[in-house]
C-alpha cells in the first residue's frame, strides 16, 4: 500500500512538472524542421543542436555548455547609465551572449559549429531573428548591420545594487520562479553579481510556460500584474 501512494505521489509530480515546465519542442525555440529556415538546416530534425552540442563544441565560449555557434562578436551600444547612477558594462556579459548570438538581429540562428549525424561539418546558416520577424521573436537591439543598439532596452550586464532603483535585497524569496528561490540565483556573470538576459528568461522552458497567451514565451515567472517586475523591484 505504501509503495502504491509513492507511486502515485510521484506520477502527480511528474504531471505538474510537464506543466510548469513546457521545455523547447513546440516553442520558438525548437527549430527542428522549420520550414522558416534555408535548406541548409530546414530537415535536420533536431532541436538541441542549434546551440549545443555533444561533440566538438566551442571551448572559447564559456557563456553556455557545450556552444554549438561561433563566439558572438559585433559591436553593442549598451543601455548606458540608469537613473540611479549605475552604469552597464561596456559589452554584453557571456550568460548574454548566448542569446544575442541569434537575437542580435545579424547572427545566423541556423549557423551552427557541427552538424547533426556524423556532422564534424559547420553549417554557415543563413536565416538570422530579423529576417523570420515576429515569428521569433526578433532582434534585441536596433540594428543597422554594424551594430546592436541596446539602449532601449533593459539593461544587461549591470550589476544589482539593492536599494538602486527601488532594488529589493538579493536575499528576498521568490516564489514560482523558475530555478530562482532568491533574486540572488537569479544574478549572472563573472561575479554572479549582474543582471543578464537569463535573469528574467529561462531559455529551456518555453511555450506559454505561464498559461496565459498574451504573455512572452521563456519568462521565469509570470508577469500578469507586473509580478516578474515586482520580483525584484520594491515599488
Amino acid at each position: 500500500m505504501f509503495n502504491k501512494k509513492i507511486k502515485t505521489l510521484a506520477i502527480i509530480l511528474l504531471m505538474s512538472s510537464s506543466v510548469a515546465f513546457a521545455g523547447i519542442s513546440g516553442s520558438p525555440h525548437d527549430l527542428s524542421a522549420n520550414e522558416l529556415l534555408d535548406s541548409n538546416s530546414s530537415d535536420n530534425g533536431e532541436i538541441c543542436v542549434y546551440c549545443h552540442t555533444p561533440h566538438a563544441a566551442n571551448t572559447s565560449f564559456v557563456g553556455a555548455p557545450l556552444w554549438n555557434k561561433a563566439s558572438p562578436g559585433g559591436d553593442f551600444t549598451m543601455y548606458g547609465t540608469t537613473i540611479a547612477g549605475e552604469s552597464t558594462a561596456a559589452s554584453p556579459a557571456n550568460p548574454s551572449l548566448a542569446c544575442l548570438s541569434c537575437h542580435d538581429g545579424v547572427s545566423a540562428i541556423d549557423s551552427i559549429l557541427n552538424a547533426p549525424g556524423s556532422g564534424m561539418n559547420t553549417v554557415a546558416g543563413s536565416t538570422n531573428i530579423t529576417e523570420i520577424g515576429v515569428t521569433y521573436g526578433g532582434n534585441i537591439g536596433e540594428n543597422n548591420g554594424t551594430t546592436s543598439n541596446m539602449q532601449n532596452d533593459h539593461p544587461i550586464s549591470i550589476t544589482y545594487v539593492p536599494g538602486n532603483a527601488s532594488l529589493k535585497a538579493t536575499a528576498t524569496a521568490l516564489v514560482g520562479w523558475m530555478g530562482a528561490g532568491t533574486i540572488g540565483d537569479l544574478l549572472r556573470g563573472a561575479g554572479a553579481d549582474q543582471v543578464e538576459c537569463g535573469s528574467c528568461h529561462d531559455p529551456h522552458n518555453g511555450g506559454k510556460t505561464q498559461g496565459v497567451d498574451t504573455e512572452v514565451n521563456f519568462l521565469r515567472h509570470s508577469n500578469t500584474n507586473s509580478d516578474l517586475c515586482l520580483g525584484c523591484h520594491d515599488k
